[in-house]
């Protein structure tokens, strides 16, 4: 497994074209094969990747990274790339040039289409020759510039070369570990950053398939002490219909500003933990008013910032139109928070679909 984690199989896909002569000798495979072992044991020098890493070339032939002589290349090729988590292209006229190239570069861009991941910043081009030719699509920015990329030629000794080039064979120098500690700690960032969004796009993920299940979800049930039995009969039919109801009893009503901040602090923490909030509907308008407000956006915002949840909003509403005025109901729209009618039992089946719709929206948009 990778070091971002599902669904990516290896971290990065290295691309680059041999450079074949016309009698098929290819001149750039040992410096591209060279710099591709180099990169990645300076990847491994870093504690977080020395387990976990997955580089693939296509030249390897280690067991379960290289392309297996006995099996068909193409198809085999094409499930690795799209398996790759970065793309790193070696650019040089030859790469611009080779159909085999754009075979792979075009694989892998389709792969992250299918998976629904932008490609940006996902994308390094090591510029090991000068390469004045129009770059592809995939490695230019929108306007069509192409990418800056890593500087990985001189012509110091009178010819440009790849950094290292007469080295090869005998030892890299100062000048080629310079560049390519570079390239590694760029590589890094981007790692770290695409780990982070896989991890988030998964909880998300799994947060819809919880929604969307029969029963289980755990409700965070919002009520003033004052409307203590409108809370209760509200609490104790989720539970029977096997929700998982908090907090224990409905909240007091604080006028101490101290108070008042402990307990939306203790509020946000537990609504971290939940699947989804209610607002209980009772015939005290101007409470509910509050309430959205208050709990239906700032603290729900904050709990969201704090887990990464989905935490839907719904208005539970016992009473009807006394407090379900055309005003009231726009303004609850406007702040992303549903209304569900709870006036007459059983409502709890409208609590379900509520829930299954919020979770296959999420699902959709993912």
């Amino acid at each position: 497994m990778s070091y971002v984690g599902e669904p990516f199989a290896h971290d990065l896909f290295v691309s680059y074209s041999h450079g074949s002569d016309a009698e098929g000798e290819g001149l750039l495979r040992p410096w591209s094969t060279a710099f591709a072992t180099e990169l990645e044991k300076e990847l491994r020098v870093d504690p977080r990747f020395r387990q976990s890493l997955s580089l693939f070339l296509d030249a390897k032939l280690r067991p379960g990274q290289g392309v297996d002589p006995m099996e068909g290349l193409t198809p085999q090729l094409t499930q690795q790339i799209a398996a790759s988590a970065l793309l790193l292209v070696l650019m040089s006229p030859d790469y611009v040039a080779s159909e085999w190239c754009r075979r792979e570069r075009d694989a892998w861009v389709a792969a992250q289409e299918a998976l629904g991941l932008p490609t940006d910043g996902r994308v390094a081009v090591v510029r090991i020759w000068p390469t004045p030719e129009p770059w592809p699509t995939p490695l230019c920015d929108p306007q069509g510039v192409p990418l800056v990329g890593f500087l990985f030629h001189d012509d110091s000794l009178g010819a440009d070369r790849p950094l290292g080039w007469a080295d090869l064979g005998q030892g890299f120098g100062s000048d080629f570990r310079r560049a390519l500690l570079s390239v590694v700690g760029r590589l890094g960032h981007h790692l770290d950053a695409l780990r982070t969004q896989l991890g988030e796009r998964r909880k998300a993920q799994e947060d819809a398939q919880r929604l969307q299940g029969p029963q289980g979800q755990s409700i965070y049930l919002h009520g003033r002490v004052d409307h203590r039995k409108a809370w209760e009969d509200a609490a104790n039919a989720l539970l029977s219909d096997g929700y998982s109801v908090v907090p224990g009893d409905p909240d007091p009503v604080e006028d101490d500003p101290r108070k008042l901040m402990q307990l939306r602090r203790a509020r946000v923490e537990t609504l971290a933990d939940c699947d989804a909030l209610l607002l209980l509907g009772t015939e005290d308008g101007r409470a509910l008013d509050a309430d959205l407000l208050a709990i239906g956006r700032y603290d729900r915002q904050s709990a969201r910032a704090r887990s990464h949840r989905l935490l839907p909003c719904g208005v539970l509403d016992t009473v009807g139109p006394p407090v379900a005025t055309p005003v009231r109901r726009a303004t609850a729209r406007n702040l992303q928070t549903d209304w569900l009618d709870g006036t007459q039992p059983p409502w709890t089946p409208a609590v379900q679909h509520w829930l299954a719709a919020q979770g296959a929206a999420a699902a959709a948009s993912e």
